[in-house]
């Protein structure tokens, strides 16, 4: 085998990880990604915001989910048709400016789809991981999916305890907006980060409807 070969295959080998990897640096920051949008799009989101070019990063990505905020609730909404009436509430909320109204709607859904495709709730704590985690183990030798799944497996700021939030905590946290706790939670951006994340378990907890990957 080439050189070139060895590269290559040792490349793909490691892809998983890089995957992996790439969701939950975005996951940390509250963003999930889009599968209709490219790899190298998710190499360099995780460039810009490994190297704190955090600004950068979310402006790219306000942008990518306001430009295809239509087609995301359309896919959501034909993929759980029984959920649409309630979907498009949220969504025109969101077209609104009523974020308020919006996020927990968007969060409850996200939640409810978890339970309904995989009787785990993501909101949900087992062993300080998210109860989808007990899905996503039960597919581990399924590496590809298993890293594309990943962010539900691990505890990330979207569904951190109050004991895993200091005081210079600010991120979206699915406990304080549905418990009152947050007065400020109400932004665009929490809005479009929101829609985001239920986009991602529509897609990811429904590989096999329309062969997405």
């Amino acid at each position: 085998i080439s050189p070139s070969f060895e590269n290559f295959f040792e490349s793909f080998r490691q892809l998983p990880e890089h995957i992996q990897v790439a969701l939950l640096t975005m996951g940390n920051h509250g963003w999930f990604f889009d599968l209709a949008m490219s790899l190298p799009s998710l190499w360099e989101l995780e460039n810009a915001l490994d190297e704190g070019e955090i600004k950068e990063a979310e402006a790219a990505l306000v942008e990518y989910f306001r430009e295809n905020l239509q087609s995301i609730e359309d896919r959501i909404a034909a993929k759980f048709p029984h959920r649409a009436k309630i979907i498009h509430s949220a969504f025109n909320a969101h077209k609104r400016g009523e974020y308020e109204l919006a996020i927990p709607i968007f969060l409850a859904q996200t939640d409810g789809i978890c339970y309904e495709v995989i009787n785990q709730y993501l909101f949900m704590r087992s062993e300080k991981k998210p109860r989808t985690a007990i899905y996503v183990d039960t597919i581990a030798s399924d590496t590809f999916r298993h890293a594309l799944l990943s962010p539900l497996s691990q505890p990330l700021p979207i569904s951190a305890s109050q004991n895993e939030r200091d005081e210079t905590f600010n991120e979206l946290n699915r406990h304080q907006v549905m418990h009152g706790e947050s007065l400020d939670y109400g932004t665009e951006i929490n809005s479009l980060k929101s829609i985001s994340l239920l986009n991602y378990v529509a897609q990811v907890l429904r590989l096999d409807d329309e062969n997405e990957t």
